[in-house]
């Protein structure tokens, strides 16, 4: 029979007497919220092969988008292969260096982002500052206020306190985080030399820096000339410049951070998220995890 009784007095291994670690990543499964393009997306399926009350085993195979939950992209996501020195900073998602994947870095606290977005959206203040697009200053301010520092070949994780909206109110999730546009990419790139960017953010680039956001993105569009009066492809005229700009530099970019992130942030950490080995993929699932300095 294939039936085995637990005894749980030979159990040995016991998590307090390991290292602490925190999982930065959001649970994924049938009803994951996914990135809101136009017209109808296939939900995430987890078909059974074998199941436990007939053969004594489960087996399963998955059929979806690798760009879902906590996820990394590759450049081949978004850049042609002439664009990127493939053989220093990789193209396929197995073909990214490890050691690009694994280091010292910092969690940023910028949950007052999301307290001030849900004072304006119920008071109905849809202006221009409902979108915040992050800068330098979000940075170097988060940094101050808890006396961090973004050193070089650092991994830096920035915690809006959007991460509360997913599966709860996914509208807000998708269509309202603060995000990043070109000028912080380029200043994170070329000032900071980080390696890995991660947030609790639907992608790397604000929803606004999706041009054209009528065709990407129509309902957004509408609501924010509704709101502000202005076309958005004249302040956001270009499409995920700063998945371009980072991936091609070779820093990892993962989106979708959540789990413990409010147990570590304003912390200096140890960050990992590993890809997993996959020469076909153009992004793909990561855990993205934490933990203390020397605790190894």
């Amino acid at each position: 029979m294939a039936y085995m009784p637990l005894d749980k007095s030979k159990l040995y291994l016991d998590r307090n007497k390991m290292t602490k670690i925190w999982d930065l990543s959001a649970p994924w499964g049938i009803d994951t919220p996914l990135w809101p393009f136009p017209g109808a997306r296939q939900d995430l399926i987890f078909p059974r092969g074998q199941y436990l009350e007939r053969f004594h085993k489960r087996t399963m195979t998955y059929t979806g988008t690798l760009h879902a939950a906590t996820h990394m992209d590759a450049p081949q996501h978004v850049l042609h292969e002439e664009e990127v020195d493939r053989e220093r900073m990789g193209y396929t998602l197995n073909e990214i260096p490890l050691e690009f994947c694994v280091g010292t870095g910092v969690i940023l606290d910028m949950r007052y982002l999301k307290d001030e977005f849900e004072v304006n959206f119920k008071n109905g203040n849809y202006d221009t500052d409902i979108w915040v697009e992050l800068k330098p200053e979000h940075f170097i301010a988060a940094c101050e206020k808890d006396g961090l520092e973004i050193r070089e070949n650092d991994w830096v994780i920035v915690n809006t306190g959007f991460h509360h909206y997913w599966r709860i109110n996914n509208d807000k999730y998708f269509n309202y985080y603060p995000g990043m546009g070109p000028e912080v990419a380029k200043w994170l790139i070329h000032e900071k030399h980080i390696k890995g960017i991660s947030g609790t953010w639907g992608a790397t680039d604000s929803p606004m820096w999706h041009d054209p956001l009528k065709e990407q993105m129509p309902w957004l569009d509408a609501n924010y000339r509704k709101a502000t009066g202005k076309d958005p492809s004249i302040y956001y005229n270009d499409y995920e410049p700063c998945h371009r700009l980072f991936m091609q530099h070779g820093v990892c970019t993962v989106e979708n951070a959540g789990g413990d992130i409010d147990e570590v942030t304003g912390k200096r950490m140890i960050i990992a998220a590993f890809p997993f080995r996959c020469e076909a993929a153009d992004g793909g699932f990561v855990r993205l995890v934490a933990w203390e300095e020397g605790s190894f």
